[in-house]
């Protein structure tokens, strides 16, 4: 394992992966929580049509100009995504079903017609040729990241106001419309420029997974990017390893592997992950039913009732078991105690119902 991992690791794969990964994950956490994820699942089916009429002009599958005319397209999707998301009347998602289905469908009707006998490889643009990648394909990578990195530390103040309260920003004098489409141009176009070097697959994975992870870890928002950029660059790193020991396509192998750091962090993250709340859940459950069980017995109090060991079962109606624990819970609380088959409430737990009942009237 370890011979063939030395063996057929390719630092210039390796180079250009993480630095495809740090350019996408960079603008994820704003992508995500703009709530427009699903855009750049629009762009990766919208880009066909620039493809295919970028060939129609040049007649040249290798020509630089398919790229533009995929940005093109990619950033006019954005665009029609964000005016038709302006009405009401529209959903944001239903804008971006309409908008790539339109172009995706124009670019099959004109493959069918004019360029019927052209050969596209649709496993490419799905999991891209990361494997025969070379360190060239950097010239387009490093100066879309360097930018991306540029527009968030110049305008990070703004894109922080922007993203969580639009109206204060233009309260504030500057023109949320334009921070808005600035950001969307530089999604489109690094997403475009990594559906080709990686394909759809990781591109998507690679914008939208690692911002996820790190928006479930932190609140605050430098944070998020930073976590953002460690998990894209963990990933990338895991997933290129594992894509040469079990002779699996690396993209795709990226992608599976922050789904399983996803579901990691979802499942086991100490504070808020499902388990945790599970924990929670459960824990605050046992202490209401015993705040019900010192309820029932200061009113009994109140009453001049016994509170009768055995009788007490009847009263609440609760399994043999639940009040057993509850009872046992109690006890090792210190709030009761039990005097010849009696039910007692302590000082303690009439401190703790008294302080239980006031915060619930407050």
């Amino acid at each position: 394992m370890v011979n063939k991992l030395l063996n057929e690791f390719d630092f210039s794969v390796y180079v250009v992966l993480i630095f495809c990964s740090l350019a996408l994950s960079v603008l994820g956490v704003f992508v995500v929580l703009k709530k427009v994820s699903m855009v750049i699942d629009a762009i990766s089916h919208s880009v066909l049509l620039g493809i295919v009429l970028a060939f129609l002009i040049v007649k040249n599958l290798n020509s630089p100009f398919l790229i533009v005319g995929a940005a093109l397209i990619g950033v006019l999707t954005v665009y029609l995504v964000e005016l038709m998301g302006k009405n009401p009347r529209i959903k944001k998602d239903a804008a971006i079903g309409i908008v790539f289905t339109f172009f995706f469908a124009i670019a099959i009707t004109i493959i069918s017609v004019h360029i019927r006998n052209v050969h596209m490889d649709t496993d490419a643009v799905f999991l891209g040729n990361i494997e025969l990648t070379n360190i060239k394909v950097l010239k387009k990578i490093i100066p879309i990241l360097l930018i991306n990195f540029g527009f968030i530390v110049l305008f990070y103040k703004e894109l922080k106001i922007f993203i969580f309260d639009p109206t204060l920003a233009a309260i504030l004098g500057f023109s949320a419309l334009i921070i808005n489409y600035l950001l969307m141009t530089l999604i489109s176009i690094t997403a475009v420029i990594a559906f080709d070097i990686v394909g759809s697959v990781m591109t998507i994975a690679c914008i939208i997974g690692p911002a996820t992870i790190a928006l479930l870890l932190s609140k605050k928002l430098l944070n998020c990017i930073f976590l953002s950029l460690w998990f894209a660059f963990i990933s990338s790193s895991l997933g290129y390893f594992l894509g040469i020991i079990f002779d699996l396509p690396i993209s795709g192998m990226i992608s599976v592997v922050i789904l399983i750091i996803f579901l990691s962090v979802l499942f086991f993250e100490p504070q808020n992950g499902i388990i945790a709340k599970i924990i929670k859940n459960n824990l605050q459950k046992k202490y209401f039913m015993v705040i019900a069980f010192l309820m029932h017995l200061s009113n009994n109090e109140k009453h001049k009732r016994l509170n009768d060991l055995q009788q007490l079962q009847q009263d609440l109606q609760w399994s043999s078991f639940r009040y057993q624990k509850c009872l046992q819970k109690a006890l090792n609380l210190g709030y009761v105690a039990i005097v010849k088959k009696q039910v007692v409430l302590k000082e303690e737990g009439k401190k703790a119902l008294t302080k239980k009942t006031t915060a619930w009237n407050v």
